[in-house]
């Protein structure tokens, strides 16, 4: 398959395409927690270090995930020439098919772990 929204589509979504631009090292951390499922110190260093190889490991693992066409040529390109357009791309992409945003410094076995409990409460009359 292809991807469901082009790269060039980017200003459709002109809120998402804004964050993108001027916060892309956290919308492409947010993409590497959700493809990974966990994001730590040791994800946080390399996003900082390697944003482009970041941005590029992602692009390449949704293609992968969700099998649509092209190559690692073709995710490098489109990484470094359209880095925010690409990014805006896989985050449309990766909603698009229900992937909901992972959670930055947790687990997926965390993240149930600290979800509040609905309490119950009951009411007294004192009659």
């Amino acid at each position: 398959s292809n991807w469901t929204f082009s790269i060039f589509d980017c200003c459709s979504t002109p809120l998402l395409s804004f964050a993108t631009c001027c916060l892309c090292p956290c919308q492409v951390g947010r993409q590497r927690a959700t493809l990974t499922e966990s994001f730590g110190c040791g994800q946080c260093l390399f996003l900082t270090f390697c944003l482009p190889f970041a941005a590029f490991l992602n692009r390449y693992e949704i293609r992968s995930r969700y099998h649509i066409r092209g190559n690692a040529i073709s995710d490098g390109v489109c990484c470094c020439l359209c880095g925010c357009c690409a990014t805006v791309q896989q985050a449309r992409e990766l909603n698009y098919k229900g992937d909901k945003p992972g959670a930055l410094f947790m687990s997926s076995d965390e993240e149930n772990t600290y979800s509040s409990p609905n309490p119950t409460y009951q009411s007294h009359n004192n009659d």
